[in-house]
């Protein structure tokens, strides 16, 4: 079962910075996930939310940003451990702090309602560019964006994203998920039971389970057979 260090290691430092995925590289993680938005400058950035609320006490999105003024805001400023300056990173800062060790990447994009326009592409090409395709998923939890970057490459490889989904929305997912060709199911531990992993495997996918932060879960998770987690902590199983 892999561990995904889950916007870096954030149970340690704040979220989606780099110093929180350079304490994952040193931790030994092999596998990362992480929230890509766009500047209004143009400037591919990882971050969680679309605006800054939670992360730095502002309600400003980043979409009405440049990079510039986004860089100056302190997004750790919600991590009581340690609040100290961090600014949201550059797409591709991160990737020169994890690309070389990972073996998985999975970029999840934020683009509801096509936000973004073309950032698909811009992703795309970043991904051709380094060379890591191969070893990278692209997931989202809007379904225009699935079919925009499989419109884009069709050997791509997607995961579907599973939101406020029931057992009984199950079926209608895993439909969605086929229609644009993904190759991981991604859905919320509140519905990793073994039936609900076992379907999902019989249909081909891949079975990644967030976010698992307690040990009993994980072992749980390893036990009814996914094949991931993504965890605030990427030493969960040594805990």
């Amino acid at each position: 079962m892999m561990i995904i260090s889950h916007r870096g290691a954030s149970g340690y430092a704040p979220e989606n910075t780099l110093k929180s995925f350079e304490l994952a590289v040193k931790m030994g993680s092999r596998a990362y996930e992480f929230d890509v938005h766009r500047t209004r400058d143009g400037v591919l950035v990882v971050h969680h939310d679309f605006d800054l609320k939670r992360t730095a006490g502002s309600p400003v999105r980043i979409a009405a940003l440049s990079y510039d003024e986004l860089s100056k805001i302190n997004v750790a400023a919600h991590f009581t451990q340690d609040p100290s300056f961090q600014r949201v990173p550059r797409l591709e800062e991160v990737l020169d702090v994890i690309a070389a060790p990972a073996e998985w990447l999975n970029f999840e994009v934020k683009n509801d309602d096509n936000l973004y326009p073309g950032i698909e592409a811009s992703v795309t090409d970043l991904l051709k560019a380094r060379g890591i395709e191969a070893k990278s998923l692209i997931s989202s939890f809007d379904h225009g964006t699935l079919r925009r970057f499989r419109a884009l490459s069709p050997g791509l490889r997607l995961g579907y994203l599973g939101h406020n989904l029931g057992t009984a929305l199950l079926l209608p997912a895993m439909k969605k998920a086929r229609e644009v060709g993904a190759v991981n199911f991604h859905m919320n531990l509140r519905l990793a039971f073994g039936l609900n992993v076992a379907k999902l495997k019989r249909e081909g996918f891949n079975v990644c389970i967030y976010t698992v932060n307690q040990k009993a879960d994980a072992l749980r998770m390893r036990s009814i057979g996914v094949d991931g987690i993504f965890s605030n902590y990427p030493d969960i199983l040594e805990k």
